[in-house]
């Protein structure tokens, strides 16, 4: 049997005295089948703005590559202990004296070179020098778990807005487990790591929630699919965009909404016996709890 602590609810109080910049990334995330393509569809309606699709999670990579430079002692003293200013590239190093430069660490860069050359290196891929859009960004169903990618977007690009999406969890591991993943564990108990990952995930997207409530925001699928919930409104209004006619019409049409419909008709979440679905409530519970579900 899995426990949880109690997980405290999401909040998604917008910071009034922290209004959005003109011009802000947004990072969209969520666990895949949550309804991430539709509202990736939904905020690129809005005008200047541009999400881009999923890229691999490769970032995780980057994430550590990061935070190996920024937090590791060695790294500090050898490369940021001798470049507290950075250093002239141009210069002639052999004509410095070893002890100045400590020639097998040799780096022109400092502390605050690095963190420019990972946000422009991240900019690179999603924010290209010939984009007009003021509002760029990503999503991706696959940070918030044993990864540290949010936390390195929050430190390289401070005036960044955090969406997070939820879904019931049960109807998303439903949904994955329809569409194949997962079904290539032992003992077919994909639907048990299915679970897992979803718990893992949430927990880590609302421990960001929690420490950065006035740079996120969830959103449930669940009402962002009724037109008369508010919930794009809301979300429209905490970024500070105006809406239009067509975010209602993508709500209707559930633009980007991949569905695969069982033979009988049923929702997905029939395949599971009560017995299965009472496991998965205990694996999901306390994530699930403080998203409202």
């Amino acid at each position: 049997m899995n426990s949880f602590r109690t997980e405290p609810p999401m909040t998604n109080e917008p910071d009034a005295g922290n209004p959005p910049a003109d011009a802000f990334p947004i990072f969209l995330l969520g666990s895949g089948r949550s309804g991430t393509t539709l509202l990736q569809k939904i905020l690129n309606s809005a005008d200047d703005v541009m999400i881009w699709g999923e890229h691999g999670g490769f970032l995780k990579k980057v994430a550590n590559a990061y935070f190996h430079h920024t937090e590791s002692a060695k790294v500090a003293g050898a490369i940021f202990g001798k470049n507290r200013v950075a250093k002239n590239p141009n210069l002639d190093f052999n004509r410095l004296k070893l002890t100045d430069i400590d020639y097998c660490w040799m780096n022109w860069y400092g502390r605050r070179e690095a963190t420019a050359n990972f946000a422009g290196l991240i900019e690179s891929f999603f924010h290209p020098p010939t984009m007009t859009k003021r509002h760029w960004g990503f999503k991706e169903i696959r940070y918030g778990g044993d990864d540290r990618t949010i936390e390195m977007l929050a430190e390289l690009f401070p005036n960044a807005r955090f969406v997070f999406i939820a879904r019931n969890p049960v109807d998303v591991i439903a949904s994955q487990a329809a569409l194949g993943w997962g079904s290539k564990t032992a003992l077919r108990s994909g639907w048990k790591q299915l679970a897992e990952a979803w718990a893992a995930q949430n927990r880590g997207l609302l421990e960001f929630n929690r420490a950065n409530e006035d740079r996120t925001r969830f959103v449930r699928f669940e009402p962002l699919i009724s037109k008369d919930s508010g919930e794009v409104e809301g979300l429209f209004e905490w970024l500070g965009f105006e809406t239009s006619d067509r975010q209602g019409e993508l709500v209707d049409l559930k633009e980007g909404i991949l569905e695969k419909k069982r033979m009988d008709g049923k929702p997905h979440r029939a395949m599971f016996s009560e017995r299965r679905l009472r496991h998965i409530a205990r694996i999901v519970r306390g994530p699930s709890t403080a998203l409202g579900y």
